[in-house]
């Protein structure tokens, strides 16, 4: 992986991992998973009946919605709230604070996924554990390159599909104005709250546009105004190229490779 600021690990609070990632990938973003913290405070602060509050204020988007969940909370677990707040900080675990990409697509736990699948490698010399690792990886490659190759038809990854289709449902109880007459910047309406989107820069005032790089129900709802008939095939133009089948299918053309001998 190449070390840049686009890169962003997510991962329990283990020293060891935190030095790893500062030593080899120093420009790259860390993140601690909400589900290890959450367990870490319930076991070590005894909060567990307002956890639910922490959780709202993890996934807000906007500054203001995560104040006045982490308020809540504080008022509920003050001597949690400061550790969240002083010795952990808010960039660490909260969405609306973090700087880098952290996207609401996450695959199954890969830690638990390769300790079930190595179970029995475990007992191997150490060379032959990482030639089942690649052999395993391979494999594994090999099989999801087949797979997207049948999806080429589709615009997307079924996990983008499906969150699309919960966005758009969204975005049909909004009302859209063209305010300024420009084609890429709208206010949308709904819910008591007011939202700008500029489909230009595939920005929305609610953050979420930008977190997830899916279009929120705000820009959807946009979308329905400016394309009418031909909205349900345009939305694609709008995502990020990570959710593109094609970019998938790059992803899983290179080889793993077993260890080499120790002569070479």
């Amino acid at each position: 992986m190449v070390d840049e600021p686009n890169l962003c690990f997510i991962s329990d609070r283990h020293k060891s991992i935190a030095n790893g990632i500062v030593s080899v990938y120093n420009h790259a973003h860390h993140e601690y998973c909400m589900r290890h913290l959450n367990k870490n405070l319930h076991v070590n602060y005894h909060c567990g009946d307002y956890l639910y509050l922490y959780y709202n204020a993890v996934k807000a988007y906007y500054l203001e919605e995560f104040d006045n969940h982490f308020v809540k909370f504080k008022n509920k677990c003050p001597a949690t709230a400061i550790v969240l707040e002083y010795d952990i900080g808010f960039e660490k675990w909260s969405r609306a604070h973090f700087p880098g990409n952290r996207y609401n697509v996450m695959t199954t736990n890969i830690t638990k996924s390769i300790n079930a699948m190595l179970i029995d490698e475990r007992e191997y010399l150490m060379t032959s554990i990482f030639n089942s690792i690649a052999k395993r990886f391979g494999e594994l490659f090999r099989e999801r390159h087949a797979y997207i190759l049948k999806s080429m038809g589709i615009q997307t990854v079924p996990s983008a599909k499906k969150i699309t289709r919960k966005k758009m449902i969204e975005g049909d109880s909004l009302y859209v104005e063209n305010v300024i007459g420009d084609d890429n910047q709208f206010t949308v309406f709904g819910a008591g709250a007011t939202d700008y989107v500029d489909l230009l820069e595939k920005s929305c005032s609610c953050r979420e546009y930008y977190f997830i790089k899916i279009p929120c129900a705000h820009a959807m709802a946009a979308l329905r105004l400016k394309h009418d008939n031909e909205y349900g095939m345009s939305i694609y133009e709008y995502y990020s190229l990570l959710y593109k089948v094609e970019a998938y299918l790059l992803e899983y053309m290179d080889s793993i490779n077993v260890v080499p001998p120790e002569s070479k």
